[in-house]
């Protein structure tokens, strides 16, 4: 289900504004404007872009480009004063975006296989996350579940997506996968202990990082967000995982054994 109205709009002023703090921080020895685009994901979150065709229109470019030069000019002044005038600037945006009832990749509730999904990236497998609060909203009553139950069901899903894989793309052994979640304990215990970082990162401006901050009711995770606003540091890091697909099936048929 998406989320209350009055969740979605805390969510994307909230995360919006860490955004900001995390951009102001580092103007010093990056261009600002940079930094929102490349390394934040404030765009996605207004109504400015386009979810479906997953792009921003040459005319509604122009008036994020006029958006982030604002935002320069005041990240001359001070932090307070900084963060109260772009979100000022930024607010309508984000509202009028919930208001046409435009969705986020966070409130995705479809995937080909339960929560999970996949493409083939650098010939690999490379995994896919789009329903993001990990389980599928066509489960009843999944709150009341166990963990061993919930993690039986997302290894699951998991499973037949690494089956699907291998049959269509025998070629292609190895499973990657570019996300915060890769240091999260309960989304590793779907994986073998050598599933290990490969030296790679997601990109910033992504969920893979921002999506931490991501609470499972669609609102924002105010113990994450009070901690980064104090020492500005991601505590998961969106660090791609690998391992070969065989050793991930073989995990999990122990999983369900047990």
């Amino acid at each position: 289900m998406i989320p209350q109205k009055k969740i979605q709009i805390n969510y994307a002023i909230k995360s919006t504004e860490l955004m900001l703090f995390y951009s102001y921080s580092k103007r010093k020895k990056f261009n600002i404007k940079k930094i929102i685009n490349n390394e934040c994901d404030i765009l996605r979150k207004t109504s400015l872009y386009n979810l479906k065709k997953k792009k921003i229109n040459s005319k509604k470019e122009k008036k994020w480009k006029k958006i982030l030069q604002k935002i320069e000019i005041l990240s001359q002044y001070s932090k307070t004063y900084f963060l109260k005038k772009s979100l000022k600037i930024l607010k309508p945006f984000l509202l009028e975006r919930i208001k046409k009832k435009q969705s986020l990749v966070e409130y995705n509730t479809s995937a080909n296989f339960g929560c999970f999904d996949f493409s083939i990236k650098d010939s690999k497998i490379d995994l896919h996350m789009p329903v993001f609060r990990f389980i599928s909203p066509e489960i009843k009553n999944y709150k009341s579940f166990s963990k061993k139950k919930k993690l039986s069901l997302r290894a699951k899903d998991l499973y037949e997506l690494l089956i699907f894989a291998k049959k269509k793309y025998p070629k292609f052994k190895v499973v990657q996968m570019g996300s915060w979640m890769n240091r999260y304990k309960p989304f590793k215990k779907l994986f073998p202990k050598n599933w290990k970082p490969n030296g790679k990162e997601k990109n910033k401006n992504s969920i893979a990082w921002w999506g931490q901050f991501l609470k499972s009711d669609g609102d924002i995770n105010y113990q994450l967000y009070r901690n980064f606003k104090k020492n500005l540091k991601f505590k998961y890091k969106g660090n791609f995982y690998q391992c070969r697909r065989d050793d991930i099936i073989d995990h999990i048929k122990k999983i369900n054994e047990k």
